[in-house]
Formats: structure tokens, C-alpha cells, sequence
């Protein structure tokens, strides 16, 4: 028989030769039924994957971290009429793409350092471009390669990339930064793992600062999310955090030294060590208002904890960041 799969992204279809036992088929967006038989949702399909007694391919789609990247933000602009185009000429059937391409904007509101009372919105670029489901270039991460990611079998993957931390302008909030200076924008350099265990996805990221003018330091962020489709066109997931810092980068966002006590007027010296920093929980929700279009929204609740909870800088030792992007899927 002819099973029928439709691949909303590229708004065609392709039949595949099955030998199934069932006289129904069809597909509605990414979540795939081959009656009486479910398929879990698909983000990236695999198409030679469909077997109903063993199928069970789901790539979750992972929500946005509130994040200042000039990357993202070139991305956007420098990439968006090669790569579309690119993409429009290699996808001639759905699968057979080399290009996976979706670009957006919208806003992000957050403080404009940790524990900094001091808030702001700012223009959030939305960037997800991935080549042969390898290289990507996203406002997450920055610029990377998977360096280990099966094709089918247990969903995993593990990577490198280059990202960039925005840093802190002293300007930003004059009244509790007065004296202690900018902390420069810089690149880091990130090793990441992400592991999908049922429908929780576990991810583990390590950077390092590059460049002296930057925190110039280490930090690492261990996640967790649940999540999945409630409708055919709303997709849901939530899960906890918590970040650590070695010494320097704790001492860059939460230290006084002694010469930025020296010109500060409101903070005395305030000596810091490596440790955690943070944790929290995050949601994040994606509405798909056509087979291109969607609405994506997050938000965050973090806490201080260590050293950086007891730094005279940080004012607020909880606090909320949050955002809304409109994304549109070549």
C-alpha cells in the first residue's frame, strides 16, 4: 500500500511504498498517524524511519534563552537572502533539503545584569539555520557543529560552538554599577551535550570567555525539560536550571575590587569564589498560526544563589525574564 506523510514545512508530499496492515493513513502537521498506530511528533524527518511497530522519532523543539548575541543578530541580516535561497533550491523533495531554515523577531525583557534592579526590553533576533543537520547558526549558541548526532536510534547529540556573552554597561544602571565599569561583550567557547530520555530533554553546556576584556572566565549551565504537542498546532515544554561560574566570571558580574570600590561611592570591596549561581525554571510555548508562520513566547524565573546572592550589586535576588518572537519557517 501507499503511506502518505506531509511535510508542512515545505508544504508538499512524498508517498512511500509500505507493507502495512492498515487501510488509513494520513498526517496532520508534525504529529504523523498511521491508524490505529501514533507516531510521535517530527520535527526533522527522518523519512525512512516509519515503521508502526517501531517508529517513535521526536526531535523536541526547545525554547529561547533571553540572551544579548551580536551573532544572532548579524545572523539575521547577513544570512537571510543566501541561505532562503539556498534552501529553495536544494529542497526539491521534502527530506532531500540540505537547508532548515527559520528566522524571526520580537522583543525580551529581562534585567540588564543579574540581580541588577535596573530592567530593559530589547529587539530579540530569532535565528535557526542548520546545514545537513550538522552546522547551525542559531541566537542560542551562536555558530556550531554537531560533532555526534545519530541519524536514528536514541536521540542524543553532542557539539561545539562559538557564542558570544554580552556583557554589562556600566550606563545600563548608573545608580548601582556607578564605579565598577563595562564588562565588555566577548565570544565564548561552548562544548554542549543533549540527551532526550522520553519526553524529557537533558542538556549540559560549557563555555569559556575568550578575550581579557570580557568575564574571561568559566560557566556551565545543566537543563531539564518536559514537553510536547497539546494541539496540532500548540507545543508546550517547562523544566528547571542551574548555572555555576568559576572565580573569575562570578568575580566579573558579582565582585567589588578594590579599585572599583575606590571609585565607587555605594560599594565596598567584596571578594568572591567559584561556584553556583543560579537556578530557575523556564517555559516556553510555540503556536503554529499556518505552515510557515508561528508565535513563540518563554519566560524564566531565576535565582541567586552563593556568592552572587550576597553581592551588594544585586539588589534583586530572584527575578523574571521573558520574551515573544514571530518566526517564520522556509
Amino acid at each position: 500500500m501507499i503511506l502518505w506523510i506531509e511535510n508542512r514545512r515545505s508544504n508538499s508530499q512524498i508517498q512511500y511504498l509500505k507493507n502495512f496492515n492498515l487501510s488509513t493513513t494520513f498526517c496532520t502537521d508534525w504529529v504523523c498517524y498511521i491508524a490505529p498506530v501514533r507516531i510521535s511528533r517530527i520535527e526533522k524527518p527522518s523519512w525512512d524511519c516509519f515503521d508502526p511497530g517501531t517508529a517513535n522519532v521526536k526531535i523536541t523543539k526547545k525554547g529561547i534563552k533571553m540572551k544579548k548575541t551580536i551573532i544572532g543578530i548579524l545572523a539575521a541580516g547577513m544570512i537571510l537572502a543566501t541561505a532562503a535561497i539556498l534552501h529553495a533550491e536544494e529542497a526539491g523533495n521534502p527530506g532531500d533539503g540540505d537547508w532548515d531554515i527559520t528566522l524571526g523577531a520580537g522583543a525580551g525583557y529581562g534585567p540588564v545584569s543579574p540581580g541588577v534592579d535596573e530592567t530593559e526590553v530589547d529587539i530579540l533576533p530569532y535565528v535557526d539555520i542548520e546545514y545537513k543537520n550538522r552546522f547551525f547558526i542559531n541566537a542560542r549558541r551562536g555558530v556550531g557543529v554537531y560533532l555526534l548526532r545519530p541519524q536514528n536510534g536514541p536521540e542524543y547529540a553532542v557539539g561545539v560552538a562559538i557564542g558570544y556573552d554580552g556583557g554589562r554597561d556600566e550606563d545600563d544602571a548608573k545608580a548601582q554599577l556607578q564605579g565598577l565599569g563595562d564588562i565588555d561583550g566577548s565570544a565564548e567557547a561552548i562544548i554542549f551535550g543533549e540527551l532526550e530520555i522520553g519526553m524529557v530533554d537533558l542538556e549540559l553546556e560549557l563555555a569559556q570567555g575568550l578575550g581579557s576584556d570580557g568575564h574571561d572566565g568559566f560557566r556551565a549551565e545543566l537543563s531539564a525539560e518536559i514537553g510536547g504537542m497539546v494541539t496540532d498546532r500548540i507545543h508546550l515544554g517547562a523544566g528547571p536550571f542551574i548555572t555555576y561560574g568559576d572565580g573569575q566570571y562570578i568575580e566579573s558580574y558579582y565582585g567589588v575590587t578594590t579599585e572599583q570600590a575606590g571609585r565607587s561611592e555605594r560599594h565596598s570591596q567584596y571578594d568572591t569564589d567559584g561556584g553556583f549561581e543560579s537556578y530557575g525554571l523556564g517555559l516556553n510555548a510555540r503556536y503554529r498560526i499556518t505552515q510557515h508562520w508561528s508565535v513563540i513566547g518563554f519566560a524564566d524565573y531565576t535565582r541567586l544563589m552563593g556568592d552572587a546572592k550576597d553581592s551588594p550589586i544585586v539588589e534583586n535576588k530572584g527575578f523574571f525574564g521573558g520574551g515573544i518572537v514571530l518566526a517564520y519557517t522556509f
